[in-house]
């Protein structure tokens, strides 16, 4: 009978030791799950921050583009990269949604710009710049109409 005593006694220092080892358990994945939300949380922010940023500078190449301070090739280029950069759900389809931004980018972006140019002898860079402004002033006015649309743009 003292040995169902002893036994009945061990049980339930048995059960209280993995009941306490439980609690200990259940109250880490409270905390990594409460470190993983605020991670989430941190990156959704960082996320956010990051489309806002990308949102103000579409809106400002859109703006000097229809105020004709942005050539259109740069603004073709920039405003293409900036909206395929955005991280969203529905990315843009930028060939549909602003086809003379997409189609002047796809006709100058293999040109040099900036410091390739100097590595382009002078007679060829010449003719590039032609063709350029032969897109441009070919695309101007659609691009212009599409730059308008984003001035005020947001997702």
């Amino acid at each position: 009978m003292q040995l169902d005593y002893v036994l009945a006694a061990l049980a339930v220092i048995v059960i209280l030791g993995l009941a306490f080892y439980a609690g200990i358990l259940i109250s880490k994945i409270k905390i990594h799950t409460k470190r993983n939300e605020q991670q989430q949380s941190e990156q959704q922010e960082k996320k956010q921050q990051r489309n806002d940023n990308i949102c103000e500078s579409i809106r400002v190449i859109a703006l000097a583009t229809t105020q004709k301070q942005c050539n259109v090739s740069e603004a073709a280029i920039r405003l293409t990269i900036l909206l395929e950069t955005l991280v969203i759900e529905q990315p843009i389809d930028v060939d549909k949604d602003y086809p003379a931004i997409s189609a002047l980018f796809q006709k100058v972006k293999e040109m040099p710009t900036h410091d390739k140019r100097k590595d382009v002898p002078a007679k060829e860079l010449k003719k590039l710049d032609l063709k350029r402004l032969a897109f441009e002033s070919e695309l101007e006015e659609k691009i212009i109409a599409e730059a308008s649309l984003l001035v005020d743009f947001s997702v």
